[in-house]
């Protein structure tokens, strides 16, 4: 399964923002910290927390 929404950090700003990979850096959820914003990015997709952040990392590393 691929990441379909990341988190950004608003420019300027201390606030946090999931987005939708596919597209431009537009807010799909609530400004907020960067851990309430991965929250959001994991509901968007429709799983758990935990295995957003496993997907994340596995993204990240390869």
């Amino acid at each position: 399964m691929e990441l379909l929404y990341d988190v950004a950090k608003q420019r300027g700003s201390s606030r946090w923002f999931p987005y939708r990979t596919d597209t431009a850096k537009v807010p799909a959820g609530p400004l907020g910290t960067k851990k309430e914003a991965l929250h959001a990015a994991a509901s968007l997709m429709g799983i758990d927390y935990n295995e957003y952040m496993k997907m994340r990392r596995k993204q990240e590393c390869a």
